[in-house]
């Protein structure tokens, strides 16, 4: 069950075997069903989740009660509110399993005194800094497609097209006419 994380992790930073034993014997699982929600709206992101299984999202409600995701997560990669966890600051999105899932997280007091313990565990920072398709205002939308489609083909077999639409910051109409024009 580690061996994914201790992948992902050693793809970041070059870390000791005692180093990746302190780190994954601080990981806690946690097993969720479908709508089970990690993080509200208020709430401060105090945890760091490899998914395991499953998949999430990260959305939040406008004024006209529309859901606007602004985040996909699937098995095998690294999920938080990255505002909330990194300034410590109230979510402005929550965060949902789309599907039964299975994470382990390391909570921020752990992170800090594995980072006080050894320089090596600043590598893992470069996994917060990750960006997704929609943080390009600039890019048209059929720009943001194709960057998806090549970076995580996943996500649009996962999840429905109105939440991949939302995430690229676009309608559904929007997305089917670009989808059209690029078949």
């Amino acid at each position: 069950m580690y061996q994914p994380v201790i992948d992902s992790i050693q793809s970041y930073a070059s870390l000791s075997e005692a180093e990746i034993q302190d780190f994954t014997d601080r990981l806690l699982l946690c097993e969720l069903k479908k709508g089970d929600r990690i993080l509200e709206i208020g709430e401060v992101c105090q945890d760091w989740s490899f998914i395991v299984t499953g998949s999430f999202r990260a959305y939040y409600l406008d004024e006209d009660l529309n859901e606007i995701t602004t985040n996909l997560f699937l098995e095998n990669s690294w999920m938080l509110n990255h505002a909330s966890f990194t300034g410590q600051k109230p979510a402005k999105s929550k965060l949902e399993a789309f599907e039964d899932s299975t994470v382990l997280s390391i909570n921020i007091e752990d992170l800090h005194l594995l980072i006080g313990k050894s320089p090596a565990y600043f590598g893992l920072g470069k996994i917060l800094e990750t960006k997704h398709e929609s943080d390009h205002p600039k890019a048209s939308p059929e720009e943001k497609y194709q960057k998806l489609i090549s970076a995580k083909p996943k996500l649009i077999q996962k999840f429905p097209l109105k939440y991949i639409a939302s995430y690229l910051g676009m309608t559904p109409e929007t997305l089917s006419r670009v989808r059209n024009r690029i078949r």
